[in-house]
This record gives structure tokens, C-alpha cells and sequence, in this order.
């Protein structure tokens, strides 16, 4: 490791996931999850031992880092750490699962507390955010259920953790089928406070046509109200939100470090926008490598940004408090898989916290031509400058790489605006606009 590495983590890398201030940080997995035991990645590093990742070609996995690591590495970057529990794989049990939060969230003098405290860390991390397996309805997992069995667990599982630290929260598996997410909700809804759900699209659903790509972010946002509505009618009156804690895209690398993926990525944290407080919490994935393709590219020798991490920087840079109503007219398109009269732009629109400027996210998915595009503003008043962001490319075959690390990269200029302005939005990009209101 370089000599400036804090706690087995290159600073440069650690640098780059601090700028996008992440809310959550999710470990260890994913599917790896369901091979992990918590007690191999504790204690001093050298006699931890070298685990079989059954989920990855069995490659051979260090314990290098572990709970304490993760933690720290999440606190340092001002994260909140949410760790994945084992359920059921490879001879998981509730009583591993309780014995964890204890370790985590436990006084010194508890069992596992005081294990914590003999590893350097005296005071409880007071994890928050705990979830329960992960895609268990998956049979590459080990401890595979139907929705039935995983309710069940999620049951034994959940009064077991709790009974160390009633105020953790529980994250449990969810799915895009519907009737797994009625199943469980029916069954342990009561107990549940977040709904987990994955989305991957790729090469093989875009059946040739990337206008489907383009389009699909807007799927999830109607599927988001119908599992909204299976909630109410399974679990009436719990307040349980949904967690998006992986999505990505399964595409070649030429695709997934280019315009394409920015621009799905880009429509659907503004679906994630829109449909909140429903969808509470949501994570690419990945974010350092890994599979199908981390927004931090990391060598041994380099680091290079895919473009969708420069719209996640740019997002969260202008997140806003208050979502503004917004009304679209203008350009649509056809698919042959996602419907017809598909909008070429997406916008969101948000105000500060202290309101003092409102921020205007809005995508051109159209891959060759500017949309000119008037804003108009109703009921605020702007200053006649703007601030505008915006992330493009020269062509859809342009791609960041370890060759070509800033081929794509934002840009700012300033513009004229007002109550009613015009800007042209280049074909294929992502833009942030950022207006100040008069006398704040």
C-alpha cells in the first residue's frame, strides 16, 4: 500500500468517494454477503483468515478489511456505515446476526463489546442501518428461499437483533416481482422498516434498440407506485420506504464508461428525485470497481472517473431540501420494448435549504440533436445570471478510460436567465442549472 493509506485505503480513492459526500456506504456485499461470516474480519490483520469466495470463481478473499476498517473507512468520508448480514448462507444463524450488532452497537462490558474494546475501540460504533441477506430470491445466493421461508427468517433474524438494539433499523429483501414483495409484507411487513430492491438492465433487455435504455428509468418510476401500493395494502400503516441500494447497468465497458450510461443513471436519480420519500435511500453500483462496472476506477498505478461519477458529484453537490413542481412539453420518442412517446428531456427541480437557489437537473437523452429549450418560472423571481453545469461528449463512442481519464468531464459557464430564459441543451447531456432568487 502507499504510505499515505489510512486503515488499508489509498487516499487518493478515499479522497475521490469523500467528494461525493455519500450518505451510506453497503458492505460487504451483495452476493458476497451470503458467504460472510463477520468474526473472519476481526482482530489483528495477520491472523485473520484467507476466506473461498463462493460467489466470485472462488477466488481466495483476505480479511484485511473488516468491521473495524469499514466502519472507519464510512466515518471518515462522513457516511453512514449499513452492513448486510448473512441469512442463512453457508451456516449463518440469528444468533452470528445478534452477536454482530453487539459488537457493533454494545457496551464494553457485553460479551462482544468488550471483544470491540480489545480490538482498539472502546466506544459502541452505533451502527444504524442493518440488512437483512440479500437477494435471497436469487439461486446464485447461498441460502436461496422462496418468499415464504425468507419472511420466516427475516422474523427470527429480526427478534434476534433487536433484542440487542431496539433502535437499529432493518433492511429487508425485496424484489421487481411483485408478488415475493406481497408474500413478505404480508408476513413480517410489521417488523420491517426498509424495502431492499435491485435493478440491472443491459445489453441483452435493450434487444439492439438504445432508446429502450433510454427509457427505462421511467418503468421504475411507475413500478415504484405499484409496490407503494402493495405496501399499503400488505402493511397497512407501516411507514416502510424503499432502499435502491444497487443498480447499474450490465453493458460493454465501451458502453458503460461513456454518455449512455451517464444518461440512464442521470433519469433515474431523477425517478429516485421524484418519487421521494418513497425511495429514502438509493446506491450505485459499484463504487470502486467490481462488477459490471464501478463509478471509481482504480489500478495499481492510476484512478479514472466514469461520467457517471461526475453526475452523481454534480447531483449531490445540488441536492436542494424542498422538490419544486415541474411540468415538461416537448420532444418524445418510441421504443420497441419500453413504450411509445417516451419525453427526450427529464428535469427535476429543487430549492435550497435556505432558498436561496433553486436547481434545475434536466437530461437531453436525444443521442444527435440540441433541444432548444425555455424555462419558465412561476411564482419566484430569479437573478438575469445562471450558473450551468453540464456533462456531454462529442460523440456516444467517446468513453473515459485509464488512457483517456478526462474525456469526458463537466463544464460551467455562465448564462443569461431570468423568470423566462432559453438555453440549447447539447444532444446526449446531462445539465444542472443553477438560478439565484432575487433579495435572498
Amino acid at each position: 500500500m502507499p504510505g499515505d493509506a489510512v486503515g488499508g485505503v489509498r487516499a487518493d480513492v478515499e479522497s475521490l468517494v469523500a467528494a461525493l459526500r455519500p450518505a451510506f456506504l453497503r458492505w460487504p456485499g451483495g452476493n458476497v454477503a451470503q458467504d460472510y461470516h463477520w468474526m473472519w474480519g476481526v482482530g489483528p490483520r495477520d491472523r485473520r483468515p484467507v476466506w473461498v469466495n463462493l460467489s466470485w470463481k472462488n477466488e481466495p478473499e483476505p480479511g484485511d478489511i473488516g468491521t473495524d476498517e469499514f466502519v472507519a473507512f464510512s466515518r471518515r468520508v462522513l457516511a453512514e456505515p449499513s452492513l448486510t448480514v448473512n441469512v442463512e448462507g453457508r451456516g449463518a444463524t440469528p444468533e452470528e446476526a445478534a452477536a454482530w450488532v453487539e459488537y457493533c452497537n454494545g457496551p464494553a462490558t457485553s460479551r462482544y463489546g468488550a471483544m470491540r474494546a480489545a480490538n482498539g475501540h472502546p466506544e459502541p460504533y452505533r451502527v444504524k442501518y442493518w440488512e437483512l441477506g440479500n437477494e435471497i430470491w436469487g439461486d446464485w445466493v447461498r441460502g436461496h428461499s422462496d418468499a415464504e421461508t425468507y419472511a420466516r427468517n427475516y422474523l427470527r433474524y429480526h427478534h434476534a437483533m433487536r433484542a440487542v438494539d431496539s433502535t437499529i433499523q432493518l433492511i429487508a429483501v425485496g424484489d421487481n416481482d411483485m408478488d415475493w414483495n406481497r408474500t413478505l409484507l404480508r408476513i413480517a411487513g410489521d417488523s420491517i422498516d426498509y424495502l431492499a430492491i435491485h435493478h440491472y438492465y443491459g445489453w441483452k433487455q435493450m434487444a439492439g434498440d438504445p432508446g429502450n435504455l433510454m427509457a427505462r428509468p421511467l418503468f421504475y418510476e411507475r413500478f415504484y407506485k405499484d409496490v407503494e401500493k402493495v405496501i399499503q395494502e400488505a402493511a397497512p400503516g407501516r411507514p416502510i420506504r424503499l432502499h435502491i441500494n444497487e443498480w447499474g447497468l450490465d453493458l460493454p465497458e465501451a458502453r458503460q464508461y461513456s454518455m449512455p450510461g451517464a444518461l440512464y443513471g442521470a433519469r433515474l436519480m431523477n425517478v429516485f428525485e421524484r418519487t421521494s420519500p418513497l425511495v429514502a435511500m438509493s446506491a450505485e453500483s459499484d463504487l470502486i470497481n467490481g462488477w459490471p462496472g464501478g463509478i471509481i476506477q482504480a489500478s495499481r498505478d492510476g484512478v479514472f472517473l466514469s461520467p457517471l461519477y461526475h453526475v452523481n458529484l454534480l447531483y449531490n453537490q445540488h441536492r436542494g431540501r424542498d422538490r419544486l413542481k415541474t411540468t415538461i412539453e416537448g420532444p418524445t420518442f418510441d421504443t420497441s420494448r419500453e413504450g411509445t412517446g417516451v419525453p427526450v428531456l427529464d428535469a427535476v427541480v429543487s430549492r435550497s435549504a435556505d432558498g436561496s437557489e433553486l436547481y434545475i437537473k434536466v437530461i437531453n437523452t436525444d443521442p444527435g440533436s440540441p433541444v432548444a429549450t425555455r424555462i419558465d418560472l412561476r411564482s419566484v423571481h430569479v437573478d438575469p445570471e445562471a450558473t450551468w453545469h453540464v456533462i456531454t461528449a462529442g460523440s456516444l463512442e467517446a468513453r473515459n478510460s485509464f488512457a483517456t481519464p478526462d474525456a469526458i468531464r463537466p463544464r460551467r459557464e455562465a448564462i443569461p436567465a431570468g423568470d423566462s430564459f432559453h438555453v440549447s441543451l447539447p444532444p446526449r447531456s446531462v445539465s444542472v442549472i443553477i438560478l439565484r432568487v432575487k433579495g435572498s
